[in-house]
Parts: C-alpha cells; sequence; structure tokens
C-alpha cells in the first residue's frame, strides 16, 4: 500500500494468489461433513455464493484469472495471460499453506473444521479490502477509470456481500459444535492454525519478492 511493486514482485503475488484461492470453494464443501443440520445449511450458503449463486461464469475462482492477467500485462507492457500465470509451480510455503489447510478442513474432528472455517472467511475479507487499496497503485495501467473499475469486479463481488455474508455464516455455524470450554478450546486450534499457515504463506510470498526484485 506504500507504492507500486516492479513487474517481478508482482508476478510473484500473482502466481501465488492464485496457486492458494483455486481450492478456497473446496475447503467449504469439506465442511458438509458435519452431522449438525445448521451448521450444514449455513455452509451451503457460503457454498452457493462461493460457485457465483448457479452461474458457473460467476463463480468466485474465475474472475481473479482474468484480473490478474490483465494487471500483469498493464504493468508489463505486453500480454500475460492467467494460464501462463496459474502453471508457475507454487513456493514451498503456498504448498505447506494448501496441505495444511486441507489438512485442517479435512479432520475427523468437525471442532477442528468449524473453527478454521471462520478463520479462513474473516481472513478473506480483510485480505481483500487491503488488496482492493493495493491495487488502486496500479490505475495508471488502465486506459481508462471506467477499465480500472471493471478489472476489479472481483474484489467489488467479494467486499460489497459475499465474504461479508460468509464471515457471518462461518460465526453461526461454529457455535453448533461448541458446548463447553473444551469444545472451544479445540475450535481455536482450528482456528489459530489457520491464521498461522495464512501468515506463513505471505511471509513466504514477501520473501520471494525481495529474492526476485535484487539485482542480478
Amino acid at each position: 500500500m506504500g507504492g507500486p511493486l516492479a513487474y517481478q514482485e508482482v508476478r510473484v503475488f500473482a502466481e501465488q494468489y492464485l496457486a492458494c484461492t483455486v481450492n478456497a470453494s473446496v475447503m467449504v464443501a469439506l465442511v458438509l461433513n458435519t452431522s449438525d443440520l445448521k451448521a450444514r445449511v449455513e455452509c451451503v450458503k457460503d457454498l452457493y455464493s462461493e460457485y457465483g449463486n448457479g452461474d458457473a461464469s460467476k463463480a468466485h475462482l474465475v474472475p481473479p484469472e482474468g484480473f490478474l492477467g490483465n494487471l500483469l500485462t498493464g504493468i508489463e507492457g505486453f500480454p500475460v495471460s492467467a494460464e501462463e500465470v496459474g502453471g508457475t509451480l507454487a513456493l514451498s510455503t503456498t504448498q505447506a499453506f494448501s496441505l495444511g489447510r486441507r489438512a485442517l478442513f479435512e479432520s475427523d474432528d468437525q471442532r477442528v473444521v468449524q473453527g478454521a472455517l471462520p478463520a479462513q472467511e474473516h481472513l478473506a475479507y480483510s485480505m481483500l479490502t487491503r488488496l482492493h487499496e493495493d491495487v488502486r497503485e496500479y490505475e495508471g495501467v488502465y486506459e481508462t477509470d471506467d477499465d480500472f473499475h471493471g478489472a476489479c469486479e472481483y474484489f467489488y463481488a467479494h467486499i460489497g456481500e459475499a465474504e461479508e455474508d460468509h464471515k457471518a455464516q462461518a460465526v453461526t455455524s461454529a457455535p453448533a459444535v461448541c458446548r463447553d470450554e473444551g469444545d472451544l478450546a479445540v475450535v481455536t486450534e482450528g482456528f489459530t492454525g489457520c491464521v498461522a499457515l495464512t501468515a506463513e504463506y505471505w511471509r513466504g510470498d514477501a520473501s520471494e519478492m525481495t529474492r526476485r526484485a535484487a539485482p542480478a
């Protein structure tokens, strides 16, 4: 947010962001394993939103691909496709994030799962609001204001409604498996585990950005 980054640094962000967000909706789907009906209902509402309310073209994993490809194209001055960016090998920290998060959401203990879900949804909202502010540093790579705001549809769809709803739904479903202090401790374990994985993911990004930006 302090200023625009060099192309190679933004490229690192784009590569790893696609790698870590591609399975976010799948993590929500895994929560349906819970036996609690109310929790399952809340998760279904979350999942339906993630997949574009029944419209595959509006699924939340689609817009970031086009956005990141267009952003890199504007910064670098020649076409950069989403396929090219998405085909890059994920960093070890990104792989650890994906594997660790999946382990949390596939846990046999639903208290762990229901703790991880609100962590994912609250982090997603805060992260997207900050990333949207970051993106303002690159308005100049778009020909018009309309082009810029059109490209930011990914952020508007999430910040304006979707992630706010997902936060509320996740908080509603967690108490269903949290009946006493022992349950709370396990739910907290899932929550803090997801937070720690996310922090390490971003540290890995920052380290790789520094490495690629360094003079040869």
